[in-house]
């Protein structure tokens, strides 16, 4: 590269500093028009290429654990870098709503890199702190199975003017307050690919999660309950759930009894799956589990599929249980709906779970994303190239602005999680003390690497 092209280059990373550099060192500044990882303008070593996304994890690792995890293990996802240091000591802790998602997606990305025995050491110690961090986010609510949506302690059970409905800790945990109105989204994204992915390494603390989140429904006829025994929000999951129509929460209830029978199969739980998949057919009913009308839909509904699709087809062919093929009808009305979106972690999750359909060139474009995936998670002002890209006559959810093509993935403003976020966005307010984690490429890295060593069709470069 020309000294004056890397200059510009380097000076693009230079604010995430040490990190910055390493990443710099490690793939190196590429010139528009060059060849990156993962294209197709030449062979590419596979082991080399694994090694990169491999050291690429770890920078965000770093990161993660630096600023992001709190010392009960719950995940901050979006924190402000000016007063991290102070909240992480005295329990200040970002208002968030999500952190059981985070907290479970970590985990199950964790489980997922020590099945692969990529640095096993650091992906048990990861798991094992991500789990417990799951577990305290139920014990905290004092309301068996039931999750917070976020917690904060000492200083910060002053919760005036914070948004959200706010419970003290319950037994044990009084210096805590939570936030409460917990949704079907945070068992669907966390909790369940957590134990799915982290069932056969942590039997113990896999059960009683879904064992307690199954409890909480059979004691609540299938919905969420706040300590003040008022239903959430979002937390209908019985077969009536949005008049019969909300897959989404009805697949979620089947997952938990799904799971709990095959964790603790003595205890009476088959008989809440069976009743769910026989009586009210709730895994036939499911088969679409979200909508796109004119390009507009909510790509949160398309993560919550993916994860309980995740969660639940490698467990229905080893149990064989009869609801199998619904679940992959369902999945590939999904994989279908998706199919232009280019998202790494879905494509690598339908390669990984049906590797004889993995599409060719599906796992290469994967590589080439997770290759091009930018290390900075501050939102910072959009890059001036999207100022020439199209726009939709037609905008998104909640009237977005939209480019008409799908944005290359380094150009697109910071996400908290990029697979539940639109890859055609062009504007998100700058914020640049805002950090979000790396936890959404951690999550696609590793079942990328299995998918490739799955024997499908389709072969990393």
């Amino acid at each position: 590269m020309e000294p004056r092209a890397r200059a510009e280059c380097t000076k693009s990373v230079g604010a995430l500093g040490s990190v910055g550099l390493a990443w710099t060192l490690l793939l190196g500044c590429v010139p528009h028009g060059a060849t990156r990882l993962g294209e197709s303008r030449g062979p590419v070593d596979t082991a080399v290429a694994s090694s990169k996304l491999v050291e690429k994890a770890g920078l965000f690792r770093e990161a993660l654990l630096a600023r992001h995890v709190s010392r009960e293990g719950v995940v901050l996802y979006r924190i402000d870098l000016r007063s991290i240091a102070s909240d992480l000591s005295v329990g200040t802790y970002p208002y968030l709503a999500d952190t059981p998602t985070f907290t479970g997606l970590w985990a199950a990305a964790a489980c997922t890199q020590l099945s692969l025995g990529i640095r096993p050491s650091e992906a048990k110690s990861d798991a094992q702190r991500a789990l417990a961090g799951l577990r305290m986010l139920m014990e905290v609510t004092g309301v068996r199975g039931l999750l917070a949506r976020g917690i904060r302690r000492d200083q910060g059970r002053d919760v005036t003017g914070l948004r959200g409905h706010w419970f003290p800790g319950g037994p044990g945990f009084e210096e805590y307050v939570f936030k409460g109105d917990v949704s079907m989204d945070q068992y669907a994204n966390g909790l369940l690919p957590a134990v799915a992915e982290c069932a056969t390494h942590f039997p113990e603390q896999t059960r009683q999660l879904v064992t307690d989140f199954a409890a909480h429904l059979v004691e609540h006829d299938l919905k969420l309950i706040d300590p003040n025994g008022e239903r959430t929000r979002f937390g209908d999951l019985s077969p009536r759930s949005g008049f019969g129509f909300n897959s989404i929460a009805q697949l979620t209830a089947y997952a938990a009894f799904a799971w709990a029978s095959e964790l603790e199969p003595d205890a009476g739980w088959q008989q809440w799956r069976d009743r769910l998949r026989d009586t009210f057919r709730v895994v036939a009913r499911a088969r679409r589990t979200n909508l796109r009308l004119f390009g507009i839909t909510n790509h949160s509904n398309d993560l919550m599929s993916w994860n309980l699709y995740r969660a639940l087809v490698p467990l229905a062919r080893r149990s064989r249980d009869p609801s199998l093929a619904d679940l992959r009808h369902g999945m590939a009305k999904a994989r279908e709906r998706v199919r232009a979106d280019g998202s790494a972690y879905f494509d690598a999750l339908a390669c990984d779970l049906e590797p004889e359909t993995c599409e060719p060139g599906r796992l290469r474009a994967a590589w080439d994303q997770l290759a091009r995936f930018p290390l900075e998670k501050r939102r910072l002002d959009p890059a001036p190239e999207l100022l020439h890209l199209r726009r939709r006559l037609v905008p998104g959810r909640k009237f977005e602005v939209l480019a008409s093509e799908r944005v290359p993935i380094e150009l697109r403003p910071a996400s908290s999680f990029e697979w539940k976020s639109s890859p055609y966005r062009l504007e998100r307010p700058a914020a640049p003390n805002v950090e979000y984690t790396g936890i959404d490429y951690l999550s696609a890295v590793w079942v990328l690497l299995r998918a490739s060593n799955s024997g499908t069709s389709a072969p990393p470069p």
